[in-house]
């Protein structure tokens, strides 16, 4: 049987919904519908049958922690998981678990973000994603210091859109094993994440998307090495401010692509003060490039 979904205070805790959900706090013994309720310290409560609309979400005083199935509180395809524990004070979500291996469009969009006391993720098991899912999700978490795995292969427009963006604790990236990318994909994923010292060691994908590694370690000031990049064949603005102001780093990765679009390296490596030699680009790509009005 199935965890029911659960709050947990680690402080006295007053808890709102805007939305309609049931809560119990007799281990699912009696339901009622939720208004307002306080729990003290240690003590817990079980929810379920959330309807939401978009801005649905919880409203919480204090600091907890979640855990148990996200399935038993709503139905797949729900609206209730977008924007579900934005600012609040969770602090350990490790034993929340995200059971729906295949996902809907903004499925966990903003549902951690700006969660300022979050120091422990969810793990992320989907391996089918779709448009905007994870999108926002952990943003200016800035106690978080890891970061979940993500073993999807199949990605869609903006799945990890901003994902870990202004995560200032965050030292270690995920490696990212999907070979065919999408749309914005990547846009921004590690944006702002100063204390990022570990990238993925490679960016596998050989089939590559609009804007889908843009700003992708913008501002990670403490970045020194970058990862490998393969692919042969680009698109439109791909790298554009992939490494926007890393000022730490030292080694730009090779660039063997033979096929370039528009503005695919357009500030790519814009203040990066300290790296000693920039990648070679072979000569007939950049006249092809000149051709193409790849400069202007």
């Amino acid at each position: 049987m199935k965890q029911q979904f659960t709050i947990q205070a680690v402080t006295d805790c007053t808890i709102e919904y805007r939305g309609t959900i049931d809560y119990s706090i007799d281990n699912g013994k009696t339901w009622k519908r939720l208004k307002k309720i306080s729990i003290q310290a240690t003590r817990e409560a079980q929810f379920r049958n959330a309807k939401s609309e978009e801005d649905s979400r919880f409203f919480i005083e204090g600091k907890f922690n979640v855990y148990g199935h996200i399935s038993t509180l709503a139905q797949y395809g729900t609206k209730a998981f977008r924007w579900m524990f934005r600012q609040t004070n969770v602090v350990d979500a490790s034993k929340l678990v995200l059971d729906y291996d295949e996902l809907w469009p903004k499925a966990y969009s903003y549902m951690f973000a700006d969660c300022d006391n979050l120091i422990s993720a969810p793990v992320l098991p989907a391996t089918t994603l779709a448009d905007s899912c994870y999108e926002f999700m952990f943003t200016n978490c800035n106690s978080l210091a890891k970061a979940p795995k993500l073993p999807a292969t199949t990605l869609a427009d903006r799945c990890y859109y901003v994902m870990f963006s202004g995560c200032r604790s965050l030292t270690t990236a995920p490696e990212l094993p999907a070979m065919k990318l999408a749309k914005y994909c990547y846009y921004s994923m590690f944006g702002a994440c100063t204390a990022l010292t570990t990238p993925p060691s490679v960016l596998p994908a050989m089939t590559l998307a609009e804007r889908c590694y843009q700003d992708m370690f913008y501002e990670c000031t403490s970045l020194t090495t970058a990862p490998k990049l393969p692919a042969t064949v680009l698109a439109n603005r791909c790298y554009s401010y992939m490494f926007f102001y890393c000022r730490s780093l030292t080694t730009a990765p090779a660039l063997p692509a033979t096929k370039l679009e528009k503005r695919c390296y357009e500030y790519m490596f814009y203040d990066c003060v300290n790296i000693k030699e920039l990648p070679i680009i072979p000569k007939q790509v950049l006249i092809d490039a000149m051709r193409m009005n790849f400069f202007s």
